[in-house]
């Protein structure tokens, strides 16, 4: 069997539009996808969604974002363990969770993949033990430090050492934010992640207040760069990727 890469949804994200680089002005509701890398070798997540426990009445981080003026929508059959199974995955086998950063939208669904070995950047782990930058951030540890054994990476990372899914630095959106770049037989796509939140933002470079911006457009000039004809580049949360043709196959429930 070779590699084979799924894009899974994990409900969506409720946010002014200006607070994720889009025009229009107004309120906007974009997906909050998550990935699956089928390879010879093991099953990697990149990133892994919401936690279960939003959906839960009165829960305190989901009342915290209502505070902002900000929500979510996510339904049972959305859970990075749902989508696991519906494509034939156990998640307590799955082998690695390549983390892009630490935010509750992209690792908070860790608890449903217990046995898994996180990938994240050092700088990007250091930063959510820090008690002032994890603030700063958005950082929230009980969503990630869950006992996991971790695997804290320094810039590039071959995961498989074949050079078939590859971690690429690209910080800024937060101190150790990563994306990773995939190729199989479906082609080459770099999984954006956070370091752009949509299509719009590689024009408009409106990145969230509170990130570095100088260090977002490098990273963002850089993973540009790497692109080759034919390279898919998935962006952390764009709405016209996940549409009626999904950029990326998934077990649909």
């Amino acid at each position: 069997m070779g590699l084979r890469l799924f894009g899974c949804v994990c409900g969506q994200f409720h946010s002014p539009a200006e607070g994720l680089g889009m025009a229009g002005g107004g309120r906007v509701s974009v997906p909050v996808p998550f990935y699956v890398i089928e390879h010879p070798d093991g099953v990697a997540v990149f990133d892994c969604g919401y936690s279960t426990s939003l959906q839960a009445p009165g829960d305190p981080y989901r009342e915290a974002l209502r505070s902002q003026d900000l929500d979510i929508s996510f339904e049972p059959e959305q859970t990075a363990e749902a989508h696991l199974k519906r494509l034939d995955i156990d998640p307590a086998r799955v082998r690695f969770v390549v983390l892009s950063h630490l935010h509750f939208d992209h690792a908070g669904g860790l608890h449903q993949i217990p046995n898994a070995r996180l990938v994240v950047q050092r700088r990007e782990w250091e930063a959510g033990f820090d008690d002032e930058i994890a603030a700063r951030y958005f950082l929230p540890r009980r969503y990630y430090d869950l006992g996991h054994s971790v695997m804290q990476v320094d810039g590039e990372h071959d995961l498989f050492g074949d050079g078939s899914v590859v971690c690429i630095p690209s910080y800024g959106h937060t101190p150790g934010h990563q994306s990773l770049r995939v190729r199989s037989g479906q082609g080459d796509h770099i999984l954006v992640g956070d370091a752009c939140y949509n299509c719009q933002v590689v024009e408009t470079r409106e990145f969230p207040a509170f990130s570095d911006h100088a260090q977002m457009n490098r990273s963002l000039d850089g993973l540009l760069a790497r692109r080759e004809p034919g390279t898919v580049m998935v962006y952390g949360h764009d709405p016209e990727q996940w549409g009626e043709a999904p950029v990326l196959p998934s077990a649909r429930a």
